[in-house]
């Protein structure tokens, strides 16, 4: 069957002209650093580290072969080791970013020694085969009260994800996106993370999480938000006072939602520059507040092949969108006009 062309929709709009394009969306990286201490490592740091590489089985790219605790062919100094970084007034030990950069993952546990860490502010181990001793998300790490950005993405837990890490008052980064087997009935926990600005839970199972859209609303520090894929039945909860005011990105590709555009909050949030909403299920008229995001750069509404071909979408005056770089309306089966 021949499809319109209108189907196959993805634009680039800048103030009234089109262009056709592509889009990737660009996830924010870590701060890099170097190692410059001026002091030693503390002792008892320094035998944590080691208790915790004693707790990996396997390191095949040998990122930790520098962490010895005789002079040899490593460094005593665990703020020389590869992926320390320590205060150089102090020594402590406050940034470890061991990551999988795609060549060897770590092996093994993410076990307790690295609570004597306790000024460590940046904790990065995504995308590494590790696991807590029960194969869940440690609980203890809610006990790392120094932390600022925390990075476990990539690692396959099973099971719900720890209330413990509300306990993180000082949590700025969290990013516990996952690849399947995690889960939450409770979001409760991130309202006690009052200087939270990135938040990735991609791929987290959050469908009994029935109190979601509420416990987001009262986490006014949020900047972006990514809960794609994430299983969630709806966006149309009512949220009579939005405080979610600062948030900058938002994200909720590959959910169900299948209810009419119109009855979700997220036109409400006029600071918005980043809204995907693909594959969402979304149908019906896109509501005339859009033309209140006027910091709005892109826009996902893209649909699946497969979705149910009444499930149309109305555009609607974008002449105000003058930030607008991306418009996505693939497979959406758009009708009416883009006045722009």
């Amino acid at each position: 069957m021949h499809r319109p062309a209108s189907m196959f929709v993805l634009l680039v709009i800048t103030c009234g002209r089109f262009f056709l394009a592509t889009h990737a969306q660009q996830q924010p990286q870590p701060p890099a650093g170097g190692n410059t201490a001026s002091v030693s490592c503390l002792p008892h740091e320094r035998d944590a580290l080691l208790a915790f590489k004693h707790g990996l089985t396997s390191d095949p790219a040998g990122l930790l072969s520098s962490w010895r605790r005789d002079g040899g062919h490593g460094e005593q100094d665990c703020c020389r080791w590869s992926g320390v970084r320590c205060s150089n007034r102090t020594g402590h030990v406050h940034k470890l970013r061991l990551r999988n950069t795609g060549r060897e993952a770590l092996v093994g546990q993410i076990s307790r020694p690295l609570l004597a860490l306790e000024h460590l502010a940046y904790l990065d181990l995504s995308n590494n085969e590790l696991e807590g001793s029960t194969g869940r998300l440690p609980e203890f790490l809610g006990s790392l009260k120094s932390l600022k950005y925390l990075n476990l993405s990539g690692i396959h837990f099973r099971g719900g994800l720890p209330p413990q890490l509300g306990n993180l008052s000082e949590l700025q980064h969290l990013d516990l996106s996952s690849t399947g087997g995690t889960n939450s009935t409770d979001l409760s926990w991130l309202r006690r993370l009052p200087s939270i600005q990135y938040l990735n839970l991609n791929g987290v199972n959050l469908s009994t999480a029935v109190d979601w859209a509420h416990v987001m609303n009262m986490i006014p520090s949020l900047r972006v938000l990514y809960i794609s894929r994430c299983s969630l039945a709806s966006a149309n909860q009512s949220l009579p006072h939005l405080n979610i005011t600062n948030l900058e990105e938002l994200d909720a590709f590959g959910n169900s939602f299948n209810h009419p555009l119109e009855t979700s909050w997220s036109w409400n949030i006029t600071s918005l520059t980043y809204l995907n909403l693909g594959y969402t299920s979304l149908y019906g008229r896109i509501p005339d507040t859009l033309g209140d995001m006027a910091s709005l750069q892109v826009l996902d509404l893209s649909h699946r092949n497969d979705d149910d071909k009444n499930m149309r979408i109305m555009t609607t005056d974008m002449k105000n969108l003058c930030n607008l770089e991306v418009l996505n309306l693939r497979w959406a089966l758009f009708y009416g006009d883009i006045a722009v």
